[in-house]
């Protein structure tokens, strides 16, 4: 999903989600439209349980003042979901969402967001405000307007004893949203409006005006109505290209390719009124991702982070199947401050919400923030923030194994000749040793050509795989190929380009290749890369970010057995043993 490239019309404008047809249902199953059929009845059922029906209020356009975002003849005739008649508003949207054509919901990165953790994304926000909301709270990826639900709720019991007339009044410019997709609006608006019906009923037929709009059909990333007071938003995901104008616009937040969730968090906290909060449920891969850095830059300047929040258990949380790792992201505008509250939101038939503890932004902001994850981490972040060297500081660089295997499919055999190196793959790294993995014997050799000098690896070097996923035991797969290893393997090899390459140009480097091997394979290490990484790529971006000690001490641990210097590498980063 992330992967997923706009279509040739959006690359042309700001990009977002691709928009779906506004003249007409081409783009929409015909599951979706059965859920949209469904919706009248629906509201015919909630209207009586509100006490606001009679012969003169079931029609159910009589009672809207919806935008006419397409024709609802379009709906005439369609078969009925008969399960969702008794549906919440939220069964209502995820199921219009789940009908939808899966590569209509690819392509556009879309999904919408389980209850529970709008809920808790409205109530952080509504924290991180520190008073009761007066202005706008606002969706501008609003979908079908669910992030709003739980703010309308809320706005609507602090509101209990008002007169109904002035209530439905001020609802309008209360909450508010807007989405690409007409239809998604337009059962939003229905929703969203159904939460008015109790206090509709309340008003005397004669006096009874239209329920409001609350959605509209638009560009998200264009200012709302008015500046919010909160923004919430759980955008669409995946990668854009921006025409020149539109990287122009958002230089200032775009580095290399372009996320849609990333222009989105841009957007809300430039719109926010000042001390305004957004609450984003987003991928954690802008925490750590050298794509993002300007956006972090942005967002530390404009509005600091605020609270942090890590979803776990993430498979099965969004009905479209969503797996990138995501977060609850707070900011809070114009409030300069370093602090940030973790903590871990876990949806596994019930809801638990913990707190991890405090952490710090960087002061170069636009590099990975490293931000604790587990109880167990505040004390390792600290130690691990008062480093000042990195691996450039010890003469090491990073790179990707260059070998393309499916490019070389004729070069490749599992027999060695004259002409052929041995090929290091991501399956042979595990444990700080580096052993041959059979599964990969049949492809084991690569035989050169005249030109593949450059495919060659016959220098010591410290290998790292390139993909790992957050519910592995380790984020850091890594093997040392030293000398010995090396000229074990023949003394040449081919790295294939699901491995991170790891050279050092300094001859008497004091970060030596058993040293670097013994770190990176250390279980401080593998937490702390968990701390500043959202990402399932081990990135040479993120290595190059860990945090080291100084030459005191590295000098200290030439001399240590392995043993010994396992223990020494926990209590220099704060583990206790």
């Amino acid at each position: 999903m992330i992967e997923a490239e706009a279509t040739a019309a959006t690359r042309a404008n700001r990009a977002q989600r691709v928009m779906l047809r506004t003249d007409g249902t081409a783009d929409v199953s015909a599951e979706a439209l059965s859920v949209l059929a469904t919706v009248p009845h629906w509201w015919k059922r909630r209207a009586e349980a509100a006490g606001a029906s009679s012969p003169q209020t079931f029609d159910f356009d009589d009672v809207m003042a919806f935008p006419k975002s397409f024709e609802r003849d379009d709906l005439v005739g369609l078969p009925i979901r008969e399960d969702l008649l008794d549906a919440s508003p939220e069964e209502l949207a995820d199921a219009y969402v789940v009908a939808l054509d899966g590569a209509v919901r690819t392509a556009e990165g879309r999904h919408y967001t389980p209850a529970p953790l709008a809920e808790i994304l409205y109530r952080q926000a509504a924290e991180a405000l520190g008073r009761r909301p007066d202005g706008l709270i606002w969706d501008p990826a609003c979908g079908a307007g669910m992030l709003l639900l739980p703010a309308l709720r809320a706005w609507i019991a602090d509101r209990s004893g008002a007169q109904p007339e002035m209530v439905l009044r001020a609802a309008q410019s209360a909450v508010g949203g807007r989405d690409l997709d007409a239809f998604a609006v337009w059962l939003g608006n229905a929703l969203l409006a159904a939460e008015l019906l109790p206090t509709w009923a309340k008003i005397p037929l004669s006096r009874r005006k239209p329920l409001p709009a609350f959605l509209e059909v638009g560009d998200g990333l264009t200012p709302p109505p008015a500046p919010p007071a909160i923004v919430i938003l759980n955008p669409p995901y995946g990668r854009v290209r921006l025409s020149d104008a539109d990287r122009q616009h958002w230089q200032h937040v775009v580095y290399g390719h372009a996320n849609r969730y990333g222009l989105f968090m841009a957007a809300a906290v430039e719109h926010l009124a000042e001390g305004g909060v957004a609450s984003a449920l987003v991928p954690a891969g802008w925490l750590g991702g050298s794509y993002f850095q300007r956006l972090r830059s942005y967002l530390s300047a404009t509005a600091p982070l605020n609270r942090l929040s890590y979803v776990s258990d993430r498979t099965g949380v969004f009905s479209t199947g969503v797996l990138q790792e995501t977060v609850l992201a707070t900011f809070r505008k114009g409030k300069a401050v370093r602090s940030v509250t973790c903590g871990r939101v876990t949806i596994n038939g019930r809801v638990v919400e913990e707190e991890i503890g405090n952490g710090r932004l960087p002061v170069a902001a636009d590099q990975p923030w490293l931000l604790p994850r587990r109880h167990e981490d505040p004390p390792l972040v600290r130690a691990a923030q008062k480093m000042g060297k990195r691996l450039a500081d010890y003469g090491w660089s990073i790179s990707t194994g260059p070998l393309v295997w499916n490019r070389r499919k004729d070069q490749l055999s599992g027999t060695p000749s004259d002409v052929s190196v041995k090929i290091v793959w991501a399956a042979d790294l595990d444990g700080g040793k580096l052993h041959q993995d059979p599964a990969r014997d049949r492809l084991r050799y690569l035989h050169l050509g005249e030109k593949d000098r450059v495919l060659v690896l016959d220098r010591p070097a410290v290998l790292v795989q390139r993909t790992t996923a957050p519910e592995q035991a380790r984020r850091l797969l890594a093997a040392a190929l030293d000398a010995e290893t090396l000229s074990r393997w023949g003394g040449r090899v081919s790295v294939e380009n699901h491995v991170n390459v790891l050279t050092c140009s300094e001859q008497d480097s004091l970060l030596t290749p058993r040293l670097l091997t013994a770190l990176l394979d250390s279980e401080v290490l593998d937490r702390l890369y968990r701390c500043l990484t959202g990402s399932v790529a081990v990135s040479a971006y993120e290595l190059a970010a860990l945090p080291l000690p100084g030459p005191k001490t590295l000098k200290s641990w030439a001399l240590l057995s392995d043993d010994h210097l396992s223990v020494e590498i926990n209590r220099v980063y704060g583990l206790n043993p």
